[in-house]
């Protein structure tokens, strides 16, 4: 249990790693105050995303066994003295309540709302089990966080914006349509994550283009987790068709993108054609054998190889018998 404490200490320095790194841009104190704060003077605030109890229970019985390997991040509560607000820790501050710790070691940051948000976005997204839609949702967090971080890296005006899918050549910015071209987010949010400058676009156009109800409706749907599907939700230019799409995939109406569009038209999809007979032969037969076990199929290959088979075809045994 201990590694897994461990990994997820490797994460929490890169995102120390990450907060020394912003002194590039913005007044981080770059030397934090390590100390032991009770837990009932730590307040969690509106987080971004809530803690996993499953996370939570597995983190609980990692800091039983091996203690708190690495500090959580807190800032002082503004007019609140003695008070912390937590910055970044969540799953860890809440395994030491549950574990019945009276306090926990903190290292302490003065930071401003939007530089706090900034860690706490970054330290969701280097998390593993994120769903294509919620790396969509945090990124475009920390592209308004950092639009208010860096005003004169932020271009005004511009064309409307474009629809549809980017191609390899389009600009990122002619697809995010209310936020004005951002110079260089995309290529730092991507060193900072150690991600593919793509995936961060594709996250920004997913986020972008979906409305409020369709994030709302598809939130812990499968949807959530294709992203193929987000994106083409997000290339849905009219937002009460886009709903209406999303209505018709989650409740089953529709097995494709295409028919989720026609049934948002008002209109009803073609019936799938009929399945020949030979389809639902070769259908049952994949069926029994993905359930069959070894010595089965051997029993039946070897019944095979005995038959007439059609021109052309030949079963052979390679190998000696088992």
């Amino acid at each position: 249990m201990a590694t897994v404490e461990g990994t997820k200490s490797t994460k929490t320095n890169n995102i120390k790693s990450n907060v020394q790194s912003y002194s590039r841009v913005v007044s981080v104190d770059p030397t934090p105050t390590d100390r032991s704060i009770a837990v009932t003077r730590i307040i969690k605030g509106d987080r971004l995303r809530a803690a996993d109890p499953a996370a939570v229970e597995a983190k609980r019985v990692s800091m039983r066994e091996s203690g708190q390997i690495s500090p959580i991040l807190v800032r002082p509560a503004p007019d609140q003295p003695g008070w912390f607000v937590l910055v970044a820790g969540l799953h860890r501050l809440e395994a030491a309540i549950a574990d019945g710790w009276q306090s926990i070691r903190a290292d302490v940051r003065q930071l401003t709302d939007d530089e706090a948000r900034l860690i706490e976005v970054d330290e969701n997204l280097i998390s593993k089990g994120l769903t294509p839609l919620e790396r969509a949702i945090f990124v475009d967090v920390r592209l308004q966080v950092w639009g208010r971080l860096h005003p004169e890296r932020v271009a005004e005006g511009g064309a409307a914006p474009k629809r549809g899918r980017p191609a390899n050549s389009d600009k990122l910015s002619q697809f995010l349509g209310d936020v004005p071209p951002s110079m260089g987010f995309s290529a730092e949010t991507a060193a900072d994550l150690c991600v593919d400058k793509r995936t961060v676009e594709r996250a920004l156009v997913i986020a972008r283009g979906l409305s409020t109800l369709t994030l709302a409706k598809i939130a812990g749907t499968k949807i959530a987790k294709n992203e193929g599907m987000l994106r083409q939700l997000a290339a849905v230019p009219d937002k009460g068709e886009q709903l209406r799409a999303a209505e018709a995939l989650i409740s089953e109406q529709a097995k494709t993108f295409p028919d989720a569009l026609v049934i948002a038209s008002g209109k009803t999809p073609a019936p799938p054609p009929a399945p020949r007979p030979a389809d639902e032969t070769v259908a049952a037969l994949q069926a029994i054998w993905k359930k069959a076990p070894p010595t089965h199929i051997n029993a039946f290959l070897h019944w095979a190889s005995g038959q007439r088979l059609p021109a052309g075809w030949v079963l052979t045994k390679v190998g000696a018998d088992d």
